[in-house]
């Protein structure tokens, strides 16, 4: 009833007139009021008002908290893409400011975003300058600021399957947020260490540790009493019930917090509570919750993907616009250095041409490569079309002939000659000295797939081989597994594995250490 009350307040402020100006006083309570509402969206909408109002007047500290209530609203319900966006614009406008506090938000924001999307290296670099930047903050700006750090810096470690790690950053992090001396915020804070405690120790398969700091965030969290914050702690205590394979349990706090996350929208933890309901329901023969949670589950990753390609793009695109500024800031510091002497500009401005022209040179040869590569791949499809069009056509192939292929193949397969990236129909047609034609119509008529389906197939059965039977496997990134047979793509490579296996490269990996 209070959070409704808030939405009606607020909105009423708003259709007063699009005129009137908010002093900052009444600006910092909206956004206040704004930032407690259970609806996402609805706070969304409100935020961005009150950063337009804060605009108006100039009003720094109302932009930067609008903004970062806004990336943490658009993080929760999956648009990471636009997080991204004002996560930038968050780090651009708190340098400008000069407020150390909303730069380490921000960085850390993107650092989070980064890990997401698999950029390792600039995650490592993102906060280890949100650590540099904190240095200049005092109090429980500090402890919170650096708590939040080392969480990021485990979580990361989550990520690279470095466990040891892991929970030696969640208990640095813990011992930060125990030096908070404002109660309500320790509170908040504690709540997400403990249960960010809980899932280290469930990883490392210690349960009694897990359900005891489970146990602690529910607690907290019932003090606290918003909508969020229960969520995350109902949420972390089915989690670690999971983990420790007390389905009966985990099905009680996933009942309990499912209502709340979709109320929330958080599209993360709705894959992974349909996925887990799923699999509980599966070991337990109840079919028909099965093929409810199942359906579900599957159509939620679907959803996630296409949110996580979007986000994957825009870090991709960030990260080059990022590298253009600091060539662009390094032109500029080279041409005003011309100013001061003729001579040094002179020198410089052939130097610079010189450069240059080497530059578009090579962008022109790169340009060309990608063309010629573009036309390869580009033939080779339509050559594969071709075949599978033509199948029908071909001539009956001789017995002679046809165990000759088959024999070829199976030595193909012998040698793993499949793990190379660039093997190709035409390649291997002209290896076994034959056509494309007779080569597809003999994969189509023994191996019962296409050549695309023939290749994936063995690539995966071999990663999947290397996983049950070595051990060291299982501590790999999942791009070097991809890499390691034959996929180009981190991407594709999780696609077809979970097409072929019903798992994603990590679940799989999940479920064998288990074993």
């Amino acid at each position: 009833m209070k959070i409704k009350f808030y939405f009606f307040v607020l909105v009423a402020f708003f259709l007063k007139t699009n005129a009137q100006l908010y002093a900052p006083d009444t600006i910092d309570s909206l956004i206040t009021k704004a930032s407690k509402l259970t609806d996402k969206n609805k706070s969304i909408f409100i935020i961005s008002k009150i950063y337009n109002q804060s605009e108006k007047i100039n009003y720094g500290k109302g932009k930067m908290r609008s903004l970062f209530y806004l990336i943490s609203d658009y993080n929760y319900i999956g648009n990471e893409k636009k997080a991204l966006e004002l996560s930038n614009k968050l780090l651009d406008l708190s340098q400008k400011e000069k407020n150390h506090l909303y730069e380490v938000r921000a960085l850390m924001k993107l650092a989070n975003i980064y890990a997401n999307s698999n950029f390792y290296n600039k995650t490592e670099e993102t906060l280890e300058k949100a650590l540099s930047v904190s240095k200049n903050l005092e109090g429980d700006d500090y402890y919170v600021a650096v708590g939040n750090i080392y969480r990021c810096k485990s979580i990361f470690e989550e990520i690279k399957n470095n466990l040891p790690k892991q929970l030696v950053y969640d208990k640095i992090a813990l011992q930060y947020c125990l030096k908070i001396s404002n109660e309500k915020i320790r509170q908040n804070e504690l709540v997400t260490q403990y249960t960010n405690l809980a899932s280290s120790y469930s990883d490392l398969e210690k349960s009694d540790s897990a359900i005891y700091y489970s146990r602690h965030a529910l607690a907290i969290s019932k003090k606290i009493n918003t909508p969020v914050t229960e969520a995350n702690a109902l949420f972390g205590m089915a989690r670690t019930y999971y983990s420790a394979n007390k389905n009966d349990s985990a099905i009680y706090y996933y009942k309990k917090v499912l209502p709340l996350v979709i109320k929330l929208k958080n599209p993360n933890k709705l894959l992974i509570i349909y996925e887990d309901m799923s699999f509980m329901y599966e070991e337990l023969g109840d079919t028909k919750n099965f093929m409810i949670y199942n359906t579900k589950a599957l159509e939620q990753f679907n959803s996630n993907q296409v949110n996580k390609k979007k986000l994957t793009d825009s870090v991709s695109n960030q990260i080059l616009v990022d590298k253009q500024k600091e060539q662009d800031a390094k032109v500029y510091l080279i041409i005003s250095g011309f100013a001061i002497l003729i001579i040094i500009i002179i020198f410089f401005s052939i130097k610079l041409m010189i450069r240059y022209k080497k530059i578009k040179e090579l962008k022109r040869i790169t340009e060309i490569g990608l063309i010629e590569k573009y036309e390869k791949q580009l033939h080779e499809k339509l050559e594969i079309r071709n075949s599978e069009k033509e199948l029908t056509t071909v001539s009956n192939i001789s017995d002679e002939k046809e165990n000759e292929l088959l024999k070829k193949l199976n030595n193909f397969e012998k040698k793993e000659q499949y793990l190379s990236q660039e093997i190709s129909l035409s390649s291997i047609a002209s290896a076994f000295n034959t056509n494309v034609n007779y080569l597809s119509k003999i994969i189509k008529t023994h191996k019962n797939t296409n050549f695309n389906g023939y290749i994936n197939e063995l690539r995966i059965n071999y990663i999947t081989q290397k996983l049950r039977t070595n051990p060291e496997y299982l501590n790999f990134k999942i791009a070097y597994l991809a890499e390691e047979c034959g996929f180009s793509s981190y991407s594709y490579f999780v696609n077809i594995f979970k097409q072929q296996t019903g798992l994603t490269p990590s679940k799989f990996i999940e479920y064998l250490k288990k074993e």
